[in-house]
């Protein structure tokens, strides 16, 4: 399996001195990923090669296919493919899952000062992203403690992969942030909502889709958090100035 990046070669052009140069680059690597539960193929995706049994775990429950790990009795990762075992049947929790309405009942707070804290570790932990410039991050903070981080060449892909690691390490996600890298579209809210996070912070803007869904879902969304500043465009209770 390819690892999180790679070596190219590349012919760089500098219009100032006409100068063209040769040189080794460093890029993203990403692979098809395809999911299965019970044996039935689920979706694929095109994901960096890494934290595979992550992802599908923060897939599945991101999605809603499952409440928590512990609904799950085995993930098997064989090459590109992520092979999850779970009760019931796949198109019975497919079916409940279009239809759930999640909303996050949590009374967590946290300071704002706090939250640029967090996408301060967001962004020193994006290694491949400082080496490359081709990956998204993500990254959960219970109670200010890191327990899941991820990188991927794929927004919704490294918030799956963090969402899988903090569960793995049985997160209360009712005492969660969700930092991410990346635009905030309804349904990466919707990937907190599902596992019960009330806090997102990132670093990009929202989208009106996402803002909407923010509102109905009872998550805190926090966007352009960066240096000094943020804005919050929903249930703003939980942060305290």
């Amino acid at each position: 399996m390819l690892p999180a990046s790679v070596e190219v070669k590349a012919h760089r052009i500098n219009l100032l001195d006409r100068k063209i140069e040769t040189l080794r680059e460093t890029v993203a690597a990403e692979i098809p990923v395809k999911i299965h539960i019970n044996g039935k193929h689920a979706s694929t995706l095109f994901a960096s090669p890494s934290q595979l049994k992550e992802l599908g775990v923060g897939w599945a429950l991101d999605h809603g296919i499952v409440k928590t790990a512990s609904d799950i009795t085995e993930v098997k990762v064989e090459e590109n493919n992520i092979r999850i075992s779970c009760a019931g049947e796949v198109e019975a929790r497919l079916k409940t899952a279009s239809t759930a309405k999640p909303f996050v009942k949590s009374k967590y707070r946290v300071k704002a000062e706090k939250i640029l804290e967090f996408v301060n570790v967001l962004n020193e932990e994006a290694v491949v992203f400082k080496a490359t410039g081709g990956t998204h991050s993500a990254a959960v903070f219970q109670e200010e403690k890191l327990i899941g981080f991820a990188e991927d060449v794929g927004r919704h892909n490294a918030v799956d992969k963090a969402i899988g690691a903090a569960a793995l390490r049985k997160a209360d996600f009712s005492k969660c942030v969700l930092a991410s890298s990346g635009r905030q579209p309804a349904n990466m809210v919707l990937k907190a909502a599902y596992v019960g996070i009330p806090v997102i912070a990132s670093i990009a803007a929202p989208i009106h889709s996402g803002v909407e869904t923010a509102i109905k879902t009872g998550v805190t969304l926090i966007c352009f958090a960066r240096s000094h500043r943020m804005n919050i465009y929903s249930h703003p209770e939980r942060i305290e100035t």
